[in-house]
């Protein structure tokens, strides 16, 4: 395949239009998928894996690979999944493809799975029978990679001659591509025609010429230090990702997996109940990837001759129960929960899922679990079917009072928080007994009556369970955080901030789960930013494992915030490529929103269709939040005052007051101040009423605003737009100090001029030039900042000139650029510019 306009290193370092082609073909309806051919080492397994990384997290994907051992033995690369529907290799193809085709379907309730096969020359015919069968019938779509068409690859080619199957030929490297890789070798001296003449433009061996021994991997190096004795012991580890020390004295001498820490291949935890596992991630996925399926049981059986199921915890009871129920073994149902529970507290919910289809056990509390791992991968159809099953199925005089609590728990979370009638479970309440499930159940309705916006409500019942010491402590923990998001947003701003620190500290201690970070990690953040704390709503998620996503996306909305659109309009277009259903907050909803203001300051011009309709609602009720509707809306009507303020000071207001009907004082004086801004005069006197409620730098804030924009002259106009600068707020301040600039002409009060001209600066440079990587030598030239460096010495126009053989004249005209560029107006104020810059490098 040609690739026009791809960079050398594009084609070198990732195949980016091929890998592009195959995310097209898994994304159209009409396709049944893809078939990659090419030479061994060409980079057909490098070009699926860079595909099937970017496919939907809850795309189910099974990795199949042909080998010698397999390739003459019928259905042998299909052993796995025929085990799991209880089956050998010796049915014929007829009953194997509706064996397969009913585990498939398993884990296929919301997409098409995806079957990956590499090295398809070497599976046998009767397999790619079956799975290209499996892709007619629409059943699984299906990418592999061979070196060639002949058979029996020839039975996948036949599905590309109809032209539902798109092929790709891989030809390696080019010469533009070859000479750029060859530029970063120290030990070539070949030209880039001679190594295309040489290796024919494969990857595999090009590695080889140029980097020799400098291309061997840290994975490499580790797995050449495996014994072949031991290898089975690390694939084991492999597999489940941990074992007890103690479960592998019987397959291994203790001094070996000793020797093999002290290597660096295992590590080791400490304890009693000490667990083994591999030290690199890396070395695990790809000691898993190369084991072949006959290995994958042998591996399994010498494992469960020497275990005992019921000393194993945590990630080696997980590992070793997701093995034995993919290659069809059945275990204990009270086991098969435990490892369910565990899977779901960290969040991975696509395993938990896997577990519970593969155990068909059907206890109450597997189904909710199941019904948990559903809505966290957001199948929340699937989730209401299963709960209102469970609910039919409930037994209410012989049910544990825990059961009942996760239940209604459950109820909270896939209910939609502005229609609280709609609760199935209400009855509940009166049937728990216990303070912990009363913990859990009361933090839980604490968060449902906050997405919906009732934060008396949500205050009271938090207040309830946090000074409860008989509850958990990660109920009260989430309880914290939602008292103190409450009590902020209410206008108790001190009081709720140390709530929240309070909460960051109880993070520290263990027992958190998934649970903790859905419900009390948004909080840390919003509550915040809501209160102007942009260095602590910025460091807010150190305390839970966000992610780097997330983290950008924070950073983001305190950028454009304190004023550095161009940054957070970066940050938002690598935000938004794609969401997550693991995300704290609406990443997609408020980001967009965030954007298109971003974009709108920095002078992209935005049709009325950009903007959505205000009656547009949140797709998935389990994840609305009424905070979450309220900052996208705020930031679409501040996009939209910038081309029709009058409409957008309406709307504003509007907002506010619906805020205010919620008590959200704090809340509400953002979109008042705004309202206010432009001109709105009863968004400011509602706003002069609140302010005196509202605690901390907020408060002032907004009664010195409301105070000025009422009173209407200069000096209070520099006194709020000061106050806005000093609180982060650079584009409320630029846009203060400009109409204070405007009455200071009128009143002709120079020095109001003077500061509002000096005000101007400061905000526009903090816009322009304030980013953490911003200096003076990326604003300036070299011989500018040399004039500033004599202007900051004090030398005159005439020195100056003199050192750089220019007339004075020419450097004041070189000076004036500097003094519009950087919104000074004399050299006084360029030498306050210039220490401030000096300070920060």
């Amino acid at each position: 395949m040609s690739e026009p306009g791809l960079s050398p290193y594009g084609r070198t370092f990732g195949y980016t239009e091929e890998v592009s082609v195959v995310r097209q073909t898994l994304a159209n309806p009409n396709r049944f998928g893809c078939l990659l051919l090419g030479p061994a080492g060409i980079g057909c397994t490098t070009v699926m894996s860079m595909a099937l990384a970017q496919v939907e997290a809850n795309t189910p994907i099974y990795r199949l690979r042909g080998s010698e051992q397999v390739r003459d033995r019928e259905l042998g690369v299909l052993e796995i999944l025929l085990s799991q529907a209880g089956v050998g290799t010796e049915v014929g193809v007829g009953a194997a493809l509706s064996m397969v085709a009913k585990v498939i379907a398993q884990d296929s309730s919301t997409s098409i799975p995806i079957v990956r096969v590499d090295n398809a020359n070497l599976v046998d015919e009767s397999s790619l029978s079956v799975l290209c069968h499996l892709a007619e019938a629409r059943k699984i779509r299906l990418v592999a990679g061979a070196e060639s068409v002949r058979a029996p690859v020839d039975i996948i080619a036949k599905l590309w001659l109809t032209g539902k199957l798109t092929r790709i030929d891989l030809s390696g490297l080019d010469e533009g591509a070859i000479a750029a890789l060859a530029a970063t070798s120290k030990q070539n001296t070949k030209s880039a025609a001679e190594l295309y003449r040489d290796t024919g433009g494969n990857p595999r061996l090009l590695n080889h010429v140029l980097f020799g021994q400098e291309q061997i991997q840290a994975q490499d190096r580790i797995l050449w230090n495996i014994s072949e004795e031991l290898k089975p012991i690390v694939e084991i580890f492999a597999v489940t990702g941990a074992m007890p020390y103690g479960a592998l004295s019987a397959l291994c001498p203790w001094e070996k997996i000793d020797a093999m820490a002290d290597a660096g291949i295992v590590t080791m935890t400490k304890g009693r109940d000490a667990a083994v596992m591999i030290a690199e991630p890396v070395i695990a996925e790809t000691l898993r990837s190369q084991m072949m399926p006959s290995h994958s049981l042998r591996l399994f059986n010498a494992l469960d001759k020497v275990v005992d199921i019921g000393l194993l915890e945590g990630q080696a009871l997980f590992g070793y129960l997701r093995w034995a129920l993919r290659l069809g073994y059945q275990r204990p149902a009270d086991y098969v929960y435990k490892a369910m529970v565990w899977a779901n507290s960290r969040g991975r919910y696509e395993d938990t899922a896997m577990l519970a289809r593969a155990s068909q056990y059907e206890s109450h509390e597997m189904r909710l679990e199941f019904v948990r791992a559903e809505k966290g991968l957001g199948n929340i159809e699937s989730a209401n079917r299963h709960f209102d099953q469970l609910l039919e199925n409930l037994d209410i005089e012989r049910s544990a009072s825990r059961l009942l609590s996760r239940v209604a728990s459950m109820d909270f979370r896939l209910t939609d928080p502005r229609t609280p009638g709609r609760l199935r479970t209400g009855w509940i309440r009166k049937q728990l007994t216990s303070p912990v499930d009363q913990g859990r159940y009361g933090s839980t309705q604490a968060r449902f009556e906050q997405r919906g916006g009732r934060l008396i409500a949500s205050r009271n019942l938090a207040e309830n369970v946090y000074r409860t010491h008989a509850c958990q402590t990660r109920h009260r923990l989430r309880a914290c955080a939602i008292l103190g998001f409450d009590e902020v947003c209410l206008g108790q701003v001190e009081t709720g901030l140390h709530y929240i620190r309070q909460a960051e500290l109880m993070f520290e201690l263990p027992g958190a789960t998934s649970y903790e970070i859905e419900d009390a990690a948004p909080q840390l953040f919003v509550s915040r930013y809501v209160a102007g704390d942009w260095e602590g709503a910025r460091a807010a998620l150190k305390v839970v494992d966000a992610g780097e996503r997330m983290r950008d996306f924070i950073g983001a909305l305190v950028d454009i915030r304190t004023g550095h659109p161009a940054r957070a309009q970066v940050a938002l277009a690598e935000v938004l490529t794609q969401s997550h259903e693991e995300d704290f907050v609406d990443i997609v909803r408020i980001g967009r929103a965030a954007k298109r203001y971003a974009d709108a300051l920095l002078g992209k011009n935005l049709q009325a269709s950009d903007l959505p309709d205000q009656s547009q609602v949140e797709s998935r009720v389990d994840r609305y939040a009424w905070w979450s509707e309220f900052e996208s809306r705020l930031y679409d009507l501040q996009t939209l005052a910038l081309t029709r303020p009058e409409k957008a000071a309406e709307q504003l207001f509007e907002l506010g007051c619906a805020q205010l009907d919620r008590e959200a004082l704090a809340v509400a004086a953002g979109a008042l101040m705004e309202a206010a801004r432009l001109g709105h005069k009863r968004a400011a006197e509602e706003l002069g009423r609140i302010a005196p409620q509202i605690q901390g730098a907020l408060g002032h804030l907004a009664s010195t605003m409301s105070r000025a924009l009422l009173e209407g002259s200069a000096g209070a106009l520099l006194d709020a737009a000061q106050e806005s600068l000093e609180f982060g707020s650079a584009i409320v301040c630029s846009d203060l100090a400009k109409l204070a600039q405007k009455r200071a002409v009128a009143e002709n009060d120079r020095s109001a001029v003077r500061r509002a001209r000096i005000l101007v600066g400061n905000s526009t440079r903090t816009i322009r030039f304030n980013a953490a990587d911003a200096r003076m030598d990326s604003v300036l030239s070299g011989f500018e900042r040399r004039l500033v460096d004599g202007v900051v010495d004090g030398r005159s126009s005439q020195e100056l000139g003199e050192a750089h053989h220019l007339s004075a004249r020419t450097i004041e005209w070189h000076l004036g650029r500097i003094y519009q560029r950087l919104q000074v107006a004399n050299r006084r104020e360029l030498r306050a510019v210039a220490s401030t810059w000096k300070a920060r490098a």
